[in-house]
């Protein structure tokens, strides 16, 4: 803390760098745990967020090519993760939904988030919500600011 009671910039950085790190480190354990590539559990988790996505949606969401994305859907279609299913909105394309081992490893995500940040929510008065709703919104407009 600076003398006026702010905290210094540096220190919200460095505290802010950590949390990126720690959820880079869980996301890495829940993947391995569910045996699938780290963008393919971000994968079920839009999917299971939206109840079905495109490919080319999953692909853009993740940054990736179609092709790697086509690969990884088979990866987890042969491990009956998640399914393809006809677009009824586009004959060439296809809907992607969660099977129920999808849909399992989408429910250990989101307990291990829940009791996370309900533990520091609780332990700082109920705030975290507003917190981070105005950091979500927060970053968006720099991104947004960021484009060239």
């Amino acid at each position: 803390m600076t003398r006026t009671g702010q905290t210094d910039t540096a220190d919200m950085l460095t505290a802010f760098d950590a949390v990126v790190r720690a959820n880079a480190s869980l996301v890495r354990q829940l993947s391995a745990r569910a045996g699938v590539h780290e963008n393919a559990l971000r994968a079920l988790v839009l999917v299971s967020d939206t109840g079905y996505s495109t490919p080319t949606e999953v692909a853009g969401f993740l940054g990736l090519t179609s092709g790697a994305v086509t690969n990884m859907i088979d990866r987890m279609t042969s491990a009956e993760l998640l399914e393809r299913a006809p677009n009824p909105n586009d004959r060439r394309g296809s809907l992607l939904r969660l099977l129920p081992a999808g849909e399992s490893v989408v429910a250990d995500y989101r307990e291990r988030y829940t009791a996370v940040l309900r533990a520091v929510d609780t332990a700082h008065g109920g705030d975290l919500l507003a917190v981070l709703g105005e950091l979500a919104t927060s970053l968006y407009g720099s991104a947004g600011d960021a484009m060239p």
